[in-house]
C-alpha cells in the first residue's frame, strides 16, 4: 500500500519514512532515481518517523510506504492555500506510482511481476 500524503508543496522534500516498509521503500525510491527525480524532490535517505494512515496496513502485515513531504511550513495554516501547490511536484509523485503499478506493483526490488499473457 502506497499512501500519498501531503506531497503537492512547490518545494517538494520527500524523504523516506522511517516506519514505512523498507523494502517497498526501496522500489519506490528506485523508481524516482531512474525517472530522474533523486535530488529533485526525492531524497533516498531517512528523515521522519510519522504516525499516519499506513500504520494500520502495516500492523496488518501488508507491506506500506507513506510518501510524505514533512517539511512543509505552510502545514496547517492560513498559508496553505492552492498558491503553494507545484504541478511539477505533483506529476513526480504521479509518475513514480505510476512506473510502479505498470510495473506490477513489486514489493521488493528483486520481486518479478506477474505474467500478464494468456494463460496456455
Amino acid at each position: 500500500m502506497v499512501l500519498v500524503d501531503m506531497v503537492g508543496d512547490k518545494d517538494q522534500q520527500i524523504y523516506r519514512e522511517r516506519n514505512s516498509d523498507p523494502a517497498l521503500n526501496d522500489v519506490l525510491f528506485a523508481i524516482a532515481a531512474e525517472l530522474g527525480y533523486e535530488g529533485r524532490g526525492f531524497y533516498n535517505e531517512p528523515k521522519w518517523a510519522v504516525i499516519d494512515d499506513h500504520i494500520p496496513f502495516l500492523e496488518a502485515g501488508i507491506p506500506a510506504v507513506d510518501l510524505i513531504d514533512f517539511d512543509y511550513p505552510a502545514w496547517h495554516t492560513l498559508d496553505d492555500t492552492c498558491e503553494q501547490l507545484g504541478a511539477e511536484s505533483l506529476e513526480r509523485v504521479g509518475r513514480v506510482v505510476e512506473t510502479w503499478v505498470e510495473r506490477g506493483a513489486p514489493l521488493r526490488p528483486d520481486e518479478r511481476p506477474p505474467s500478464l499473457s494468456p494463460q496456455e
